[in-house]
């Protein structure tokens, strides 16, 4: 049988008014996908819905009878096949690449086709349309091969952060299409953390027991809120990039609470609330400098939300070509996430040398203990990235090195 490799890569490096449908939708499917990965992942996590929804949609567009329902159910789309959907991420990416003076942000989407292997010209014109997908021709019969192109061109298109993503034996004699999705964003903080204030400090693992990691500090002016819900309370922070087309939101919960069975119980209308609800207010914040890099396959995942159809043997992906057997073998994503102080601009507003005796009179937000975070982007309430932090990595970060705070 013919195979199709689905990947799906995302790399990320930092420094509202009422919900859209697409908004709605892209947030229950990020909380759908989130929980189905919680339930084999323990530790650190981090995926993309906005990567999974390209991916998926790609392969929806050629996907016909229960395979195309599956994944159109799963997000959260109509039951007609419109491709408004589309039209309507496609405008979101014109818009965003319209604005990219403050930040860096790429889409690049890529079909690798076996020589040889004939697929539909429509679908290759609804890729180009919706996707602006490239269209290259390799022989997987030359795994190694294949492997170091399409790992070269992941690295082209993530600045260098993600490199030899894929090795010989991903591909074989079977594989005949392989569709890369790569996100590449570089945002700088628009309110700074002062290198010269990360101080090392106890970070509190889910076990109970204490490391020491990087906890960068500052007092900024910033939309935070207070919640309480299913007895459980929990802060929520926003913090800005630079050009506010982006913003990552940090979600901590009281010291007692459970971040797994935190996690179970988000729901998106509670994701939307807290985007609409936080309030401007001046916190004094403590926040981990970390690193995330995950490769998760999501086949899984996937299965525990309904799509199985395209997993298996005789699916109809009719639309891509009319080969009876095709499917997709595996749905992979790789995922570089990076906190730091760095590259961000002053705020004139902010006293960052503020002594803690002051800080009776504020808010304050110390991520000493495991938080969840989202990256979204502003305008549409869209969310580029999920996660979790229950050990903040302290291997290879740039800046200060350990030793010298």
């Amino acid at each position: 049988m013919g195979k199709i490799l689905l990947w799906s890569l995302l790399l990320t490096f930092s420094g509202s008014q009422a919900s859209s449908p697409l908004a709605q939708r892209n947030t229950e499917f990020a909380v759908d996908l989130y929980q189905a990965v919680g339930l084999s992942h323990k530790n650190n996590i981090i995926i993309s819905p906005l990567g999974a929804t390209l991916a998926l949609g790609m392969v929806q567009l050629g996907a016909k009878g229960k395979a195309q329902q599956q994944i159109r159910q799963t997000l959260k789309f109509q039951d007609t096949s419109t491709g408004e959907e589309f039209s309507e991420l496609k405008s979101f990416f014109s818009a965003t690449s319209e604005k990219k003076q403050e930040f860096t942000f790429n889409l690049a989407n890529a079909l690798y086709l076996q020589e040889g292997f004939t697929v539909k010209e429509q679908y290759l014109h609804g890729n180009k349309e919706f996707f602006q997908s490239a269209i290259k021709l390799v022989d997987f019969q030359n795994a190694k091969a294949c492997a170091e192109t399409i790992s070269n061109w992941v690295e082209s298109k993530t600045d260098g952060k993600i490199k030899d993503m894929f090795s010989g034996e991903e591909f074989g004699p079977l594989t005949r299409l392989v569709l890369v999705n790569a996100i590449y964003f570089k945002g700088d903080w628009k309110q700074k953390f002062n290198k010269e204030d990360t101080q090392l400090m106890n970070f509190t693992l889910k076990d109970g027991t204490a490391v020491k990691i990087p906890m960068m500090k500052a007092l900024l002016r910033t939309k935070y809120g207070y919640f309480s819900e299913s007895s459980i309370n929990y802060q929520v922070l926003e913090l800005p990039y630079k050009g506010d087309e982006f913003s990552l939101i940090i979600i901590l919960p009281a010291e007692h609470v459970n971040i797994e069975e935190m996690g179970k119980l988000i729901t998106a209308p509670q994701i939307l609330q807290w985007f609409s609800e936080m309030q401007e207010q001046e916190v004094e914040i403590s926040l981990p400098r970390f690193k995330i890099e995950q490769k998760l396959d999501f086949k899984e995942a996937l299965y525990s939300l309904n799509i199985t159809e395209i997993f298996s043997g005789g699916c109809d992906l009719s639309g891509i070509t009319d080969s009876s057997e095709v499917y997709v073998s595996r749905v992979m994503q790789q995922v570089f996430f990076e906190i730091n102080e760095e590259g961000s601009e002053v705020a004139t507003s902010t006293g960052i040398n503020t002594p803690v005796i002051m800080s009776l009179l504020r808010n304050q937000f110390i991520a000493n203990h495991p938080f969840l975070f989202i990256m979204k982007n502003n305008p549409t309430d869209s969310i580029l990235l999920m996660g979790r932090v229950t050990n903040p990595d302290t291997k290879r970060m740039k800046g200060r090195d350990l030793d010298s705070l």
